[in-house]
């Protein structure tokens, strides 16, 4: 007896996450994002060895400017730089390009 398969690709399902995109000092050697409203650390990450860095945040960050993101120095020799009221770009996870 013979039994014949049918394999079928399941569909991709989109995934909308928020992309917060940063194209750092090449003197900070630290990022931060901060959720405004709780305080909470969302990243705290060191420095590409490209400027630009790429972090995936929750898709309800697309939908409000609820973002402090910041470039620290860890040498203590430059300011901090902080932006407010940041929103994410809302992507697709499965398709989003976080190359740098």
């Amino acid at each position: 007896m013979n039994t014949i398969l049918f394999i079928k690709a399941a569909p991709l399902v989109p995934r909308p996450l928020g992309l917060v995109t940063v194209d750092m000092d090449i003197n900070a050697e630290r990022l931060m994002i901060i959720d405004r409203n709780t305080g909470e650390v969302i990243n705290n990450t060191i420095r590409s060895s490209t400027s630009v860095v790429k972090l995936l945040v929750a898709i309800s960050y697309t939908t409000s400017n609820r973002l402090l993101v910041g470039i620290l120095d860890d040498s203590l020799v430059y300011d901090c730089k902080f932006v407010d009221g940041v929103m994410a770009e809302i992507v697709d996870a499965n398709t989003v390009n976080m190359s740098q």
